[in-house]
């Protein structure tokens, strides 16, 4: 068994090279519309997604994080760039600053949850 993301792992399930048992998205991919979230699968409440974020050192002026963010919105509402994405499954998540962080606070609490939880320590 493997996991792996789906921009990776699409291409060699639709060729019939590997079974995708499910997604771990909260709905299913558009890229393997037939295979069901984890959550659909059996795993009630399961969700994770890889996601990439871009992170300005601290106390870098708020215009410079606004430009920023403004001109990475641009890009990636560029069509050739979500064709690109839409084709390997990749969904952007655009945010502001403020809602960034928190969603990645939302992330932390989250995966600290799961730490605790399973017991797990750093050696």
């Amino acid at each position: 068994m493997m996991i792996d993301a789906i921009t990776t792992m699409a291409p060699i399930a639709k060729a019939g090279r590997v079974r995708a048992l499910g997604t771990s998205g909260q709905k299913r991919a558009a890229v393997l519309p037939e295979v069901p979230t984890i959550s659909q699968a059996g795993v009630k409440g399961y969700e994770t997604t890889i996601w990439i974020g871009i992170m300005a050192a601290n106390g870098t002026p708020k215009p410079v994080i606004d430009r920023l963010n403004a001109e990475i919105t641009k890009i990636t509402s560029r069509p050739d760039v979500k064709k690109t994405w839409n084709e390997q499954g990749a969904e952007p998540m655009r945010m502001a600053s403020a809602e960034f962080e928190k969603f990645l606070n939302g992330d932390i609490a989250k995966w600290a949850k799961v730490v605790k939880v399973a017991g797990i320590r750093a050696d």
